[in-house]
């Protein structure tokens, strides 16, 4: 049995830089399910900062290393960059 190669309108592509024309930006969707992780932090005079964010992830065992992804310069960003320090928290079932 042949397969025919794909006609031309069934191939689809993504490229951020041509835009997407959808109503939504599928990169979000590329990697899912994505959990939502709650980033504490507290800025140089102690206030404290909870927000919620589902671009991140662990990168090493040792030492233990975790990252996130911000869209736009946020209180929390501003927060780690004067501490040093954030908290990621899983965002159970019941706080959902």
């Amino acid at each position: 049995m042949t397969t025919a190669p794909p006609r031309r309108d069934d191939i689809h592509s993504y490229e951020p830089r041509l835009g997407h024309g959808l109503p939504h930006d599928p990169f979000n969707a590329i990697v899912g399910p994505r959990p939502i992780g709650w980033i504490s932090t507290q800025n140089a005079a102690g206030a404290t900062n909870l927000a919620p964010y589902s671009f991140f992830n662990a990168f090493n065992y040792v030492p233990p290393i975790v990252g996130f992804a911000s869209i736009g310069f946020k209180d929390t960003v501003r927060n780690v960059q004067e501490t040093g320090e954030f908290v990621w928290n899983l965002a159970t079932r019941d706080l959902a």
